[in-house]
């Protein structure tokens, strides 16, 4: 359960995509976005955390466009986990949903997410 430095999906560049295929259709209400903290951190930065980044739903992986939940901003100076609510909510339920970053901290070389959370409601 403990977020360690290095075990994270890390990828070239401040900007990248990743597609989360879910165990089953929910209706989504939040996403959870956890970095590790400046002290956990060997050079005691935190730039490679996510910063500008948007949360879309799909209902097929080669969907071109999906359903836009929102924008947001991970704050790499506040808690190490933090909660986004779901701006606009959606009357389908989403089993993939894509996560885009936009921007980072502040690193040039990488982005690093360490811990992406979907919070919802299963469709029954």
């Amino acid at each position: 359960n403990n977020v360690a430095p290095g075990q994270c999906w890390a990828f070239k560049g401040s900007a990248g995509c990743i597609a989360i295929k879910l165990l089953s259709p929910i209706y989504v209400t939040s996403v959870t976005l956890e970095h590790i903290t400046v002290h956990k951190s060997p050079n005691s930065k935190t730039t490679s955390a996510p910063r500008c980044f948007s949360v879309w739903g799909l209902k097929s992986i080669n969907d071109k466009e999906g359903y836009f939940f929102g924008k947001f901003m991970y704050d790499n100076c506040a808690s190490p986990i933090q909660n986004f609510p779901i701006k606009k909510k959606s009357n389908e339920s989403y089993e993939i949903i894509e996560l885009k970053i936009h921007s980072n901290s502040g690193n040039p070389n990488y982005t690093c997410l360490y811990r992406v959370r979907v919070h919802g409601e299963l469709d029954l």
